[in-house]
C-alpha cells in the first residue's frame, strides 16, 4: 500500500466527513433533506449499531461496514470516518500551525478505563437510559457541539445577510444556556485533549474506540517496526497521536492505533511500515513489565473511572419513576413510548435541527435525569404540525420510528386538558375560541356557555396532542389549555369530516 496516497485519502475523506456532518447538524434551512442527511451519517457506528439491534433499515448496514473495515485495516473509522476524531486532528493541526509544540511520548494503555466506559454505557442502556452513551459516543458529542455552537452562529450570519436583502431570513430556534454550556464544555474537553494529548479521548472514555480497538487487535493489516531498519530515533513515537508506539521495545498497541500513519510518513528510514499478517513480535498489545505486575494507576485515572459510574446508577433510579416524573413531557410522534425513546435516543439533536416548526427542544428536567438533553415538544414556542413527520424520517438510532404523514395524524402523543377557570371566556367575559380554530382534528370544540358566549371543550378521543391549542392560548402566565404527554403513545380516533371540512390548516397564520 502506498502510504502517502493513503494519508492524502485519509485527509480528504476525513475533511469531507467533517464538513458533511457539520452541515447536517447546522442545516438551518433544511436544505439537505432526510435522504442526504442519512447518507452522510451512514457510517456513524453507534447510531447504526443501535438501529441494527432494534431491527432497523438500511442505515444499520453502516456499522457492519465499519466492522469489516476494522477487521481488514484496523481503526480507520477513527482516523477518517468519525467526525469527532477528525475534529481532534484538525484542532491539533491548527495548534501546530500557531507554533504550539506538543510532546506525545509513549504511555501504557489503560484497558480497564476503556472497559469501564463501555460498561457504563451498557449499564445505562439496561437501566433504560442512553444518557451515558449520549455523553461519550463521538457522533452524539459532535452533534451536540455543532448544533449548539455552529448552528446559532450560522443563524446570526443568516440574519445579518438577510438585512441586506441578499438572502431570505431563516428562523433559528434559540439554544438554552444549559444545553450550550454542556456543548461548549464537551468541545473544550475534546479540543484541549487533542492539542495536548492527541487521541486521549478516543483511547480512554470513547465506547466506540474501545469496541473497535478490541476488533483491530485481530485486523489483517497492521503497523510493524522493522528491527533492521529502526535506528531508535523515536520520531514515530513523538508524532503518534494515540501514544501507542513504544520504540524502545519495538512494540505497538494495535488496540489504540487509529491508523493515521503519521508515524510511517515521519520515519526517514522506512523503519515502520504496514504489513499483512498477524504473527509478528511487534503486533501484541503492550504487556505489563515483569517488575510491575499491576498497572501503575494514577489517582486521577481512578477518579475518572469512578466519576463515570454514578451517571448510569442515578439514571436507573430515575427511570423507575419516569412515568410519574414526566407526565407533561410530550415526546416526538413516532417515539412510541417513553421507555423505548429513552433507551435509544442519544440526544444527537438531529431531530431538533430538522423540525420545521422548531417545537422540539433538548430537555433539561422535562424527561428527568434519564432523559437529559433528549428532545421534547415545547408548546410555549411552537406546535407540532399536523402534516409533518420529519423527525421520524431523520432519526438515526430508531428512537423515533419512521411514520408517514397519514400515520402521524392518528398518533396521540398527549391529551389536551382544559381549565375553565383560567379561560378568558369565563374570567373576562369575552369570546375567544383560538384553540378551537387551530385544532386540526376538532378535538377542541366550542359549546354554549353564558350570555351567548361559547367556551372550549375537549374530546380526548380526537386529540393527538399536537399543542396547537396550547401554543395559541392567550392566557398568561398559566395557559387555560395545556397538553399532557403520554408515556405510551396511542391511536387517535379518525376524524370523519364528510363533505364539510371546517378544519383550518394549522400552518396558517394565527389571527391573534
Amino acid at each position: 500500500m502506498n502510504v502517502r496516497v493513503y494519508r492524502r485519502a485519509r485527509i480528504l475523506i476525513g475533511g469531507l466527513v467533517l464538513i458533511g456532518c457539520a452541515l447536517a447538524f447546522s442545516d438551518i434551512g433544511h436544505w439537505l433533506g432526510a435522504d442526504v442527511t442519512r447518507a452522510i451519517l451512514w457510517t456513524q457506528f453507534a447510531p447504526s449499531l443501535s438501529l441494527l439491534l432494534t431491527g432497523g433499515g438500511w442505515l444499520a448496514a453502516g456499522c457492519i461496514a465499519v466492522i469489516l473495515l476494522t477487521l481488514i485495516f484496523g481503526r480507520v473509522y477513527c482516523a477518517m470516518l468519525c467526525p469527532l476524531g477528525v475534529l481532534m486532528d484538525f484542532s491539533a493541526w491548527l495548534a501546530k500551525r500557531t507554533g504550539k509544540k506538543r510532546k506525545l511520548p509513549y504511555h501504557r494503555g489503560r484497558p480497564w478505563l476503556r472497559v469501564t466506559a463501555v460498561a457504563v454505557c451498557v449499564i445505562g442502556l439496561i437501566a433504560g437510559t442512553a444518557v451515558p452513551l449520549a455523553l461519550l459516543d463521538p457522533y452524539s458529542v459532535f452533534g451536540k457541539i455543532t448544533s449548539s455552537t455552529l448552528r446559532p452562529v450560522i443563524g446570526v450570519a443568516n440574519h445579518l445577510l438577510a438585512s441586506t436583502s441578499w438572502i431570505q431570513p431563516v428562523k433559528v430556534s434559540p439554544v438554552a444556556w444549559i444545553t450550550a454550556g454542556v456543548a461548549i464544555g464537551l468541545f473544550l474537553m475534546v479540543v484541549l485533549a487533542a492539542v495536548f494529548r492527541g487521541r486521549l479521548w478516543c483511547n480512554t472514555v470513547c465506547p466506540v474506540g474501545a469496541v473497535l480497538g478490541l476488533i483491530s487487535k485481530h485486523s489483517l493489516f497492521r503497523l510493524q517496526i522493522a528491527d533492521s531498519a529502526c535506528i531508535g530515533c523515536s520520531m514515530c513515537e513523538r508524532v503518534c497521536p494515540a501514544q501507542c508506539i513504544d520504540f524502545r521495545n519495538h512494540r505497538i498497541d494495535h488496540s489504540r492505533c487509529v491508523m493515521c500513519l503519521d508515524c510511517v510518513t515521519s520515519c526517514k528510514r522506512s523503519g515502520i511500515h504496514l504489513k499483512a499478517g498477524r504473527k509478528s513480535h511487534n503486533s501484541p498489545v503492550v504487556v505489563a513489565d515483569e517488575k510491575k505486575p499491576l498497572p501503575n494507576l494514577k489517582r486521577r485515572d481512578i477518579l475518572t473511572g469512578i466519576a463515570l459510574l454514578p451517571t448510569a446508577a442515578l439514571a436507573g433510579q430515575y427511570e423507575k419513576h419516569a412515568s410519574q416524573l414526566n407526565r407533561s413531557a410530550v415526546l416526538p410522534p413516532g417515539a412510541g413510548s417513553l421507555a423505548h425513546f429513552q433507551n435509544l435516543c442519544t440526544a444527537c439533536q438531529l431531530c431538533v435541527i430538522n423540525c420545521p416548526d422548531q417545537v422540539l427542544r433538548p430537555s433539561i428536567t422535562q424527561h428527568g435525569l434519564a432523559g437529559f438533553l433528549q428532545p421534547y415538544q415545547d408548546f410555549d414556542v411552537s406546535f407540532c404540525s399536523y402534516n409533518c413527520s420529519n423527525c421520524s424520517q431523520i432519526c438515526p438510532t430508531g428512537a423515533i420510528q419512521p411514520i408517514t404523514v397519514e400515520q402521524r395524524r392518528l398518533v396521540r402523543t398527549g391529551i389536551a386538558h382544559f381549565n375553565r377557570d383560567l379561560c378568558v371566556v369565563k374570567t373576562n367575559g369575552t369570546s375567544c375560541g383560538a384553540c378551537n380554530e387551530h385544532c386540526p382534528t376538532q378535538a377542541v370544540h366550542m359549546v354554549p356557555y353564558e350570555n351567548d358566549l361559547t367556551i372550549p371543550e375537549v374530546d380526548p378521543d380526537l386529540c393527538i396532542g399536537c399543542g396547537g391549542c396550547e401554543f395559541i392560548c392567550p392566557v398568561r402566565p398559566h395557559k387555560a389549555i395545556v397538553v399532557h404527554g403520554l408515556a405510551v403513545h396511542e391511536r387517535a380516533k379518525p376524524l370523519d369530516l364528510g363533505e364539510k371540512n371546517t378544519v383550518r390548516e394549522i400552518e396558517e397564520e394565527f389571527p391573534f
